[in-house]
């Protein structure tokens, strides 16, 4: 048996899946781990109420939830949409439609009624499961007919006529529900693009995938019996929802926190929590480092492993850590497309290079390939692509979307339009998107790098890069940058921006503007949009408004 073989292998027998094609995510994530008192979540609301609930219970709430689908017709295959805050319903929701073999499509609860109906209807959702809390977002009146499942208040209200009151179905239903086997193949989730690219598209996410996401949180993050696990993404939201669960697989038990945290907010929840492993993204662990040294460096902090995902972590991001914490932040490359196959691992962090993605997590397949699929030599920038083993698939593709799903293959290889490179080492560096390539006097520049070299200077809390249309040089490189407190803007810092990044990246790549802006335009999972700015940018030199 080779490595990459007796790796899956070990994963598949974690799981409980030895010799079997056919499983049932409910029982992987929680009945199995059921036979004791074990704690699988620990949740906190914004007023500080806390709750625990062992795996026994979130097995029997789900068994509820799932005879609720099955009274109002859903059966394997069909979708169920969720829209939910940070509440323990949202893990029970996804539990339950599993349990049935239903296709779970979480949908971020700060949507409005265009996004919200946009996705339910492009899936063929007939049920919708929300929370009173936000149930006034959603359409007044769906493109179809469709079913509301409403979670009330604490104090049993917000549930509108019409609307499924949750609470009183779950206590109706019966928790006698045998798990429905689906293939590992079938799609289990259907799960949309952040949109940090353009409109989003729906990924349809296998039944395997707690064995395509466990080397990301359990080998490469080191969660481990005994830790204390907060996954500060949003369950509507791929990263969020992947940590969950395989924690749960993992017979792990996690945090969930209702409140949005902010990077003030941040510190007092580990602290208070005692928090040992932190997955989340590099937007609030720059936030934690805007707020500088002595408001970081605390005695009460417990963190030992923090794994970051979303968009690349700067350098200078992973050296404040280490420096502040002792920990270094380990970078995970990942996408709705591709999984988590690559990052860096708890176990080499001494060897981690900032600024690199890391290399391909064990059991993966990863390379860097042109246009057409051929894999390019080692320094070469390329497409980064994955081609997952049979025990490793994620994505099953685009969901009816033949255009964009054709666009997504290459000789076998899967593709998204991320750029980047290997060292002669192996290490895994991210240039940009295909789009955010900035071709400046026949330079080829990616913005990642030179907005990391921006964040040297100690004023820049942010920045974003882009290649504004230039005749002369066909693009020249433009920077938005957003400072921290305490600094303003002048003339003397611009030049101080200008000449730190001139001497980290050289003077075919330095930005030759630099505009200071309060915030820069961001998906929900806090994803830079650098199409926006191109958008503005354009519009700004044409006279027209941006579309």
């Amino acid at each position: 048996m080779s490595e990459a073989a007796a790796i899956w292998a070990g994963i598949v027998g974690e799981l409980g899946w030895t010799g079997r094609p056919a499983v049932n995510l409910a029982e992987t994530l929680v009945d199995r781990h059921a036979t004791s008192a074990r704690v699988a979540l620990h949740w906190e609301g914004r007023d500080g109420t806390q709750r625990a609930f062992t795996f026994a219970e979130l097995s029997e709430a789900s068994a509820r939830h799932a005879d609720m689908l099955r009274s109002l017709g859903i059966t394997a295959g069909d979708r169920v949409a969720c829209i939910l805050p940070r509440v323990p319903e949202a893990i029970v929701a996804m539990l339950g439609a599993f349990r049935i073999g239903a296709i779970h499509l979480p949908i971020f609860s700060g949507f409005g009624a265009e996004a919200t109906a946009r996705r339910v209807s492009d899936a063929g959702a007939r049920v919708v499961v929300t929370h009173a809390d936000v149930r006034a977002r959603l359409p007044q009146i769906w493109p179809y007919p469709v079913t509301v499942v409403t979670v009330p208040r604490a104090d049993g209200t917000g549930v509108p006529a019409g609307d499924v009151d949750h609470r009183a179905a779950l206590a109706a239903a019966s928790a006698d529900v045998p798990p429905v086997l689906r293939l590992r193949t079938d799609p289990a989730v259907l799960l949309f693009t952040s949109g940090s690219t353009g409109p989003p598209k729906a990924v349809a996410i296998a039944t395997n995938f707690p064995a395509a996401i466990w080397p990301a949180i359990c080998y490469a993050g080191d969660l481990r019996s005994g830790d204390v696990f907060w996954p500060t993404g949003d369950p509507g939201w791929g990263y969020g929802l992947v940590c969950y669960a395989v924690a749960l697989a993992a017979g792990e038990a996690v945090h969930m926190w209702e409140a949005n945290p902010t990077p003030e907010t941040t510190l007092g929840f580990l602290a208070r929590h005692r928090i040992t492993v932190l997955g989340t993204v590099p937007t609030l662990l720059r936030g934690l480092m805007a707020l500088g040294e002595g408001s970081v460096r605390r005695p009460d902090i417990a963190v030992r492993s923090i794994m970051s995902c979303g968009e690349p972590l700067n350098a200078e991001c992973v050296t404040f850590f280490r420096r502040v914490w002792g920990v270094t932040p380990l970078d995970q490359f990942g996408s709705s497309e591709h999984g988590l196959p690559i990052g860096n691992r708890f176990v080499d962090r001494d060897a981690v290079r900032p600024g690199s993605m890391g290399k391909p997590l064990p059991g993966q397949r990863i390379a860097i390939v042109d246009e057409a699929g051929a894999v390019q030599p080692g320094g070469t920038p390329g497409l980064i692509a994955t081609m997952p083993p049979p025990d490793g698939i994620y994505a099953l593709g685009y969901w009816n979307n033949p255009e964009a799903e054709a666009a997504l293959r290459r000789q076998g290889w899967i593709v998204t339009g991320d750029i980047g490179h290997e060292d002669a080492d192996g290490y895994y560096w991210f240039e940009g998107r295909m789009d955010d390539v900035i071709k400046s006097a026949g330079y080829r520049v990616g913005p990642f790098e030179v907005e990391s070299a921006l964040l040297t200077h100690s004023a820049v809390a942010e920045a974003a890069v882009i290649g504004k249309p230039d005749a002369a040089r066909g693009q020249l490189v433009k920077a938005f940058v957003v400072l921290k407190p305490g600094f303003a803007d002048s003339q003397a810092l611009r030049e101080e921006l200008v000449s730190a990044a001139r001497r980290e990246v050289g003077a075919h790549a330095f930005p030759r503007e630099i505009e200071i802006v309060t915030d820069l335009p961001k998906t929900t999972t806090g994803k830079i949009q650098r199409f926006v700015l191109r958008q503005q940018e354009v519009a700004s030199q044409t006279g027209s408004r941006t579309p």
